[in-house]
């Protein structure tokens, strides 16, 4: 992809006042980054809340999800420690 660039584009950029970003718009985004974090902290919550109320109603579902999920993690990272193992030596 190409960029044209207008003829004077620079001469006319470098006339123009400083372009740094004022205090007012530096302090709105601060304050939506703010927002956005305790959004995510709330979400992050509310995740934690509802995960722990499923492994309270289904204990024995609960942990044989985690019991399979961490025989496939094992499975695999004993896999690929063997194959990089052999293939490296």
């Amino acid at each position: 992809m190409t960029t044209a660039i207008r003829l004077g584009a620079i001469s006319e950029s470098l006339r123009e006042r400083c372009a740094w970003p004022s205090f007012k718009s530096m302090r709105g985004n601060l304050r939506d980054a703010r927002r956005k974090v305790t959004a995510a902290h709330h979400a992050a919550e509310d995740f934690a809340a509802d995960a722990a109320l499923k492994v309270r109603r289904h204990p024995l579902r609960a942990v044989s999800v985690a019991m399979v999920t961490g025989a496939v993690f094992g499975s695999l990272v004993r896999f690929g420690t063997g194959w990089f193992g052999r293939s490296h030596a």
